[in-house]
C-alpha cells in the first residue's frame, strides 16, 4: 500500500522561504555593527592632538594645521616625524619643514602647549589633546636685533625660496642685508640684481628672463632704484619677489 505525502501548500512555502531570509539579513547586520575586541578598544583609546606650524614674517606661506592620532608610547619628536613634513639632522635638530630649509642664522623652535621646549625636550612624552606648535626663531647675536631678507619666485617659480636674518646694527642698509645673505648677486656696481640662490649651496643661481623682473620691498612698501641705498631699522624686513615684468 503506497502512502501519499501531501505537500505543503505553494504559499506556506514562500512564507517559509521570507522568514529565513529575514532572519538571515538581520544577523548579518548584527555581525557589521559589532566591531570585534581589537578595534573596539582601539576606537575608545584613540584621541588627537594638534600640530601648528607658524612661519610667521620669515615664510608667511608657511602656516598650518594637522590634527593627529594621539599614541601613547609617543614623544615630541615621534609626533612631529610621525607628521611627515618635519626632517631632523644627525643631531636631533630641525633639519627641514615641509622641505624647506632655513638660513643658518634662523632655526625652528617648538612649543608645548605655550611652553618652549629646548632641543633636549624632544623626548616630553605628548599628552591627548596637545598643542605641538613649531615656529621660527631669529635670535640674532647675543640677543640683539635683526633684519629679515625674505625671497620668493612667487607665481612665476614657485620653487624659489629662501630666508635670512641680519643681525642688525646702526646704518645697515638694503644692500648689506642681501650681500650678507649669501643669497644674491648684485651686479659690480651694486645696483642691480644679477642672480638669486634658493640657499647658499645651491650650485647656480635663477637668472630673470625679458619678461620677468625683482621686486624689491622693505616692510611691504616697493622701493625705487634707489632702495638699495635705503638704511633699515631694527627689525624690518626686506622681501624680494620674482614677478612678470
Amino acid at each position: 500500500m503506497r502512502t501519499k505525502i501531501k505537500l505543503p501548500d505553494q504559499r506556506v512555502l514562500l512564507f517559509v522561504l521570507a522568514i529565513l531570509l529575514i532572519t538571515a539579513v538581520a544577523a548579518m547586520a548584527v555581525l557589521l555593527r559589532s566591531p570585534s575586541a581589537d578595534t573596539a578598544a582601539e576606537e575608545v583609546g584613540s584621541e588627537n592632538f594638534k600640530l601648528v606650524v607658524d612661519g610667521g614674517i620669515y615664510m608667511p606661506n608657511e602656516n598650518r594645521s594637522l590634527v593627529s592620532t594621539y599614541r601613547k608610547e609617543d614623544t615630541i619628536r615621534d609626533a612631529l616625524e610621525r607628521s611627515s613634513i618635519v626632517r631632523f639632522d644627525n643631531e636631533g635638530r630641525i633639519a627641514s619643514v615641509d622641505d624647506t630649509e632655513l638660513h643658518s642664522e634662523l632655526n625652528w623652535a617648538v612649543k608645548q602647549n605655550g611652553k618652549e621646549i629646548p632641543e633636549s625636550g624632544f623626548v616630553t612624552r605628548i599628552q591627548p589633546g596637545d598643542e605641538i606648535m613649531l615656529y621660527i626663531e631669529a635670535p640674532g647675536n647675543d640677543g640683539r636685533p635683526v633684519n629679515t631678507l625674505l625671497i620668493s619666485g612667487g607665481e612665476v617659480n614657485s620653487s624659489l625660496g629662501g630666508s635670512y636674518a641680519h643681525p642688525y646694527k646702526e646704518g645697515t642698509m638694503v644692500r648689506d642685508v642681501l650681500k650678507a645673505s649669501g643669497l644674491v648677486t648684485l651686479s659690480e656696481n651694486g645696483r642691480t640684481i644679477r642672480f638669486v640662490q634658493a640657499s647658499p649651496d645651491s650650485q647656480e643661481g635663477y637668472m630673470t628672463k625679458p619678461s620677468e623682473r625683482w621686486v624689491l620691498k622693505v616692510n611691504g612698501k616697493e622701493l625705487n632704484d634707489r632702495g638699495f641705498d635705503m638704511q633699515l631699522q631694527p627689525g624690518d624686513y626686506v622681501e624680494l619677489t620674482l614677478e612678470k615684468a
